[in-house]
């Protein structure tokens, strides 16, 4: 188990810039009023009270097939620190990072399956509001140090990003529930040319130019980066992030 606060990527005190980090909510405070607000800047509350950008927003396949819409742990840090400021926030572990084994049974043909899991409970707080604490989780998809390691951070993040969730729609609110808010009307590739600049920016930033991003492209689907969809990108740019993660920080893979 682990427990404490992170720390400019270590689990060891409390992040002001954010890294990687049963529904808990939010707490509220004695002094506060119900949603919390009464002490957050003014600026603050306007750029909570926007709606989501659906440039933030990012697609993957679930269960049935289903498309879901979720945002990404570094895009919820860049959103926080841009609204509340760079130092203007913190998120901590708020008790242990726990293992869990969960089994589930096929009623079909009675066979077990086996998942390993992380859960973490995790604190967000903002200077102003109570604070939110919310828990994190993250299956074990690789039976190996690495894969576990990745898991412990994943749920951190989840957590993180679950917590920031009731601070509204600019952190994804909208994108859960059973019926949750469509990102935009119209067309999943809406969201397409977004994405495309995305994947080209990663690229940049990890030391190619667009043409080779779009050669890239090219050799894995076959089409130029243009003709890409949505659905197809959204991998992409995943992995592009992941890559760029791991080459940043040798002791952070998520």
């Amino acid at each position: 188990m682990l427990n404490g606060t992170r720390r400019n990527g270590s689990v060891n005190g409390a992040s002001k810039n954010g890294t990687n980090g049963a529904h808990a909510g939010a707490a509220i405070g004695g002094d506060h009023d119900l949603l919390g607000w009464d002490a957050l800047p003014p600026a603050v509350t306007t750029e909570l009270a926007r709606p989501l950008d659906p440039a933030l927003v990012s697609q993957r396949r679930g269960r049935g097939g289903k498309t879901f819409s979720y945002i990404e742990g570094h895009v919820a840090i860049s959103e926080a620190n841009r609204i509340f400021g760079f130092g203007g926030w913190a998120y901590e572990l708020a008790g242990d990072v726990t293992l869990r084994e969960i089994e589930t049974v096929d009623r079909a043909t009675g066979e077990v399956t086996r998942i390993l899991a992380y859960s973490a409970p995790v604190r967000v707080t903002v200077p102003g509001a109570p604070p939110r604490t919310d828990i994190g989780f993250h299956a074990v998809t690789d039976e190996t140090p690495d894969g576990h390691e990745t898991a412990i951070k994943g749920c951190v993040t989840d957590g993180m990003k679950r917590a920031l969730r009731s601070f509204g729609d600019r952190f994804g609110n909208s994108l859960y529930g059973e019926h949750p808010a469509p990102v935009r009307s119209g067309s999943a590739d809406s969201l397409a040319p977004a994405l495309r600049a995305t994947l080209v920016r990663l690229g940049v930033m990890q030391g190619f130019d667009e043409e080779q991003v779009r050669a890239a492209v090219r050799a894995k689907t076959g089409r130029d980066l243009d003709e890409v969809t949505a659905a197809e990108l959204t991998p992409l740019v995943e992995g592009a992030s992941e890559k760029l993660g791991q080459d940043n920080d040798p002791g952070d893979a998520s």
